[in-house]
C-alpha cells in the first residue's frame, strides 16, 4: 500500500466511521470525562407552556381553555418560589428536583421578531442567529475550536444543525448496543499494517487522526459494559438518555450530549399527548439524575431543555393549540441554582393570541456555554448576558 492509496483508504474509513469528521485532530481523544458537561433535550413540535408551567390561580387561563386547561386539583403546585404557578401532573417525577433547588424553569423564552414555522424557528435555535444569516450551529462553532473529534455527541440517526461546524459535525450514535464499524477483512487487516509504520507530513497527520479515531470507536463499543444504576421508561427517549448516563460513567469523554424528542405539535387532542410526552421528559430526567447521584458525577452535568417555540393561548376548535412564541425552558443540575427565572405570564398582553417573549434564548445557551467553560461571545458572535444560574 503506497502513500496516495494509505490517505484515500483513510479517508474512506473515515467516512465509515458514523460521522466522526476531524480529519486531522491535534490530539487523542481525552482519556476521562470532562470536568462539566452539557445534555441538551430538544422537544421538536413546539410544547405548549401553558399546560407544562400552568398559571393554575388565573381565572382567565380557564376561560381560554375551557376544554383543555389542567384542573386546579391536579396542578403540582411549586409552593412560595413559583410565582402562582404549577407543574402538569405529568411532571411528578421532578418534583423532588424542584424542591431540593436542582430544577430551573425559565419560562416565556423566544427571540426578536419570532418566525411560527418549526423549521425555521428550529434552524434559528440551532444556529444562535434570529437574523438566519449564520449556517453552522451554535455547538458545531464551539466544536470547531476543540481538538477532539468526540467533543460533543449527538444521541439519534443524523447530527442536527446545532451540531454542524465548518470543519467539525458532532457523530451520530443510534445506541451504545447497536453501535460497531465493520470493514472487509482484507482491508482491516492491511489496514492495521499500514497504521503502524510512521510516516511523515500529511500521511503521518492522517495515521495520527486515524489511530484516534479508531480508539475513540472501539471506546464505543467498549461502553456496552457499563450498566445504568437507575430504570428508565422504555421508549427511544428513555433508551437515548440511558445511553448518555453510560457514555457520561464509561468516560467517553464528550462534554456535550444532545438529543431529541419529537411529537410536540399539538394542534388537535393536546390533553392526552402531551400528558405522555411531558411524562417521558419527567421520567428519563429523574432517572438520568438517580444515574449520575449513582456514579457522583451529579453536580457535574447540566440538563437543558427548550421547544423551538411555545403555543398559542386560546385553545383551537379541536381541542388542541396552534404556534405561538414564547415558550419554556427547563435546566436541571445538582450543580445549579434551580428557581423560576421569570414570572407568571400575562395573559391580557399578547402576541397575536401568544405569550411574548422575556427571555432570549441567547442568553439560556450563554449560560450553558460558561458552564463547560467557553466564552458565549466567541461562538454566539454577541454580548448575551448569562443568567444566574450557575
Amino acid at each position: 500500500m503506497n502513500r496516495r492509496e494509505f490517505i484515500h483508504k483513510s479517508l474512506l474509513t473515515l467516512a465509515l466511521g458514523q460521522g466522526a469528521p476531524s480529519l486531522l485532530s491535534k490530539t487523542a481523544l481525552a482519556a476521562r470525562s470532562k470536568d462539566k458537561i452539557l445534555v441538551v433535550i430538544n422537544l421538536f413540535g413546539g410544547n405548549d407552556q401553558l399546560n407544562t408551567l400552568v398559571p393554575y390561580r388565573n381565572e382567565l387561563y380557564y376561560r381560554l381553555r375551557p376544554n383543555i386547561a389542567i384542573p386546579r386539583q391536579e396542578v403540582l403546585d411549586l409552593g412560595a418560589d413559583g410565582a402562582h404557578l404549577g407543574l402538569h401532573p405529568a411532571l411528578r417525577p421532578l418534583m423532588q428536583v424542584w424542591n431540593n433547588g436542582e430544577l430551573a424553569l425559565i419560562p416565556q423564552v423566544g427571540y426578536p421578531n419570532p418566525n411560527r414555522s418549526h423549521f425555521i424557528s428550529t434552524s434559528i435555535w440551532h444556529t444562535a442567529d434570529p437574523s438566519q444569516r449564520q449556517e453552522t450551529g451554535w455547538l458545531g462553532r464551539w466544536g470547531d475550536l476543540q481538538d477532539d473529534p468526540f467533543c460533543e455527541t449527538f444521541l439519534g440517526r443524523a447530527t442536527p444543525q446545532a451540531q454542524i461546524g465548518k470543519r467539525h459535525t458532532a457523530p451520530a450514535i443510534s445506541s451504545i448496543d447497536t453501535f460497531s464499524i465493520r470493514l472487509p477483512r482484507p482491508f482491516e487487516e492491511a489496514f492495521n499494517q499500514e497504521a503502524l509504520r510512521l510516516r511523515s507530513g500529511t500521511a503521518e497527520e492522517v495515521r495520527q487522526a486515524m489511530r484516534s479515531l479508531r480508539s475513540a470507536l472501539d471506546k464505543v463499543g467498549q461502553l456496552r459494559q457499563v450498566k445504568n444504576q437507575a430504570q428508565y421508561p422504555e421508549n427511544a427517549f428513555g433508551r437515548s438518555m440511558a445511553d448518555i448516563a453510560r457514555m457520561i460513567a464509561g468516560g467517553l469523554g464528550s462534554s456535550v450530549y444532545y438529543t431529541t424528542l419529537g411529537g410536540w405539535d399539538t394542534h388537535a387532542g393536546q390533553p392526552p399527548r402531551q400528558a405522555e410526552l411531558l411524562g417521558y421528559v419527567a421520567q428519563a430526567m429523574a432517572a438520568f439524575r438517580a444515574d449520575l447521584r449513582a456514579i457522583g458525577r451529579d453536580r457535574d452535568v447540566m440538563v437543558m431543555v427548550f421547544s423551538e417555540f411555545g403555543r398559542q393561548v386560546a385553545e383551537n376548535a379541536s381541542f388542541g393549540t396552534d404556534h405561538g412564541e414564547g415558550g419554556l425552558m427547563l435546566v436541571m443540575g445538582s450543580g445549579i441554582r434551580g428557581g423560576l427565572y421569570g414570572s407568571e405570564p400575562d395573559l391580557e398582553n399578547l402576541e397575536l393570541n401568544a405569550l411574548k417573549y422575556q427571555t432570549d434564548f441567547r442568553n439560556v445557551y450563554a449560560t450553558a456555554l460558561r458552564w463547560i467553560a467557553a466564552d458565549p461571545r466567541q461562538v454566539l458572535g454577541g454580548d448575551f448576558q448569562a443568567l444566574g444560574l450557575i
